[in-house]
């Protein structure tokens, strides 16, 4: 399925109206986040481009879920299994960007480190995001110039650990002496990498990359930094992280579009400055 209208302006959004647009996020979410926790059935995975890059039902499923859930707002869906918006790149508007399964290998292989992101995105800007870690129980809510909050992903579940919902406070801006680096492994071979790597406390990649920026935007880490990523992996994660005080760029220092597939590094003010200069073609 896709939505046409390239270059198209759709209504504004008042303050208000992200408000009921995230409680539609989020109900959309937590269905979508029950099912695959318990699809009923063996999974059957499919590759796509290459044999890591899989796919399964429950993928599927849960976009279709999210899709039914969100289709009373009127606002088209570019999700990453069947549902795309041409001209995305340029697309000026509202638009619903979503990742059913953001961590499809883990789901399959692990079964933990994996994550449903959605987000709002208005003329290429995040306003409203929703990220669940279905595993863990959290779920993770922003709305632009509003902050950023984690609450147990099921509602009512007062006895889970860290029930209580609480605002992510904006982080600490740590250097990367003082805190993790989470990159993919590709990343390694990359020289200024390494020495960001040796100047940090170590190293960690988990695979999906909803959760890692959000690692990064709950004080967990200092830095996420990967080669390519596509508007849904991030689209939502970026929001957590620019209310949360944290820098994105792409990895050569140019402006961040979450419509566009591309590089990104993510850290506090500090640790994005130290490993932008570790970058630098001059330190190369």
């Amino acid at each position: 399925m896709s939505a046409s209208g390239g270059g198209r302006k759709a209504a504004s959004t008042s303050s208000a109206d992200l408000v009921d647009l995230l409680a539609r996020a989020v109900g959309a979410v937590r269905e979508a986040a029950a099912f695959a926790l318990d699809p009923g059935e063996e999974l059957r995975v499919e590759a796509k481009a290459h044999r890591n890059d899989l796919v399964t039902q429950v993928d599927r499923g849960a976009e279709e879920r999210i899709v039914r859930r969100l289709e009373a707002t009127g606002i088209p869906i570019h999700g990453e299994e069947a549902h795309r918006v041409e001209d995305f790149e340029t697309y000026r508007g509202r638009v619903w960007v979503l990742d059913p399964i953001d961590g499809t290998l883990n789901y399959v292989s692990t079964h933990r480190d994996w994550a449903i992101s959605l987000a709002l995105v208005d003329d290429g800007v995040p306003v409203v995001a929703v990220v669940a870690d279905p595993v863990a129980g959290r779920l993770y809510t922003a709305v632009r110039g509003r902050g950023a909050r984690v609450e147990p992903l099921t509602e009512g579940a007062a006895g889970a650990v860290g029930a209580a919902p609480r605002v992510l406070e904006t982080v600490e801006d740590l250097p990367l002496s003082e805190g993790m680096v989470i990159a993919h492994y590709q990343l390694t071979q990359d020289a200024g990498i390494g020495r960001a790597i040796e100047a940090s406390r170590g190293m960690r990649c988990y695979g999906a990359a909803a959760l890692e920026m959000t690692e990064v935007a709950a004080g967990g880490a200092v830095v996420y930094a990967q080669p390519r990523l596509q508007p849904w992996d991030v689209a939502a994660a970026a929001l957590l992280c620019t209310e949360t005080g944290v820098v994105l760029t792409r990895m050569d220092g140019a402006p961040f579009d979450v419509r566009r597939a591309g590089s990104l590094l993510v850290g506090t003010p500090a640790a994005h400055a130290e490993v932008l200069e570790y970058l630098s073609p001059d330190r190369c």
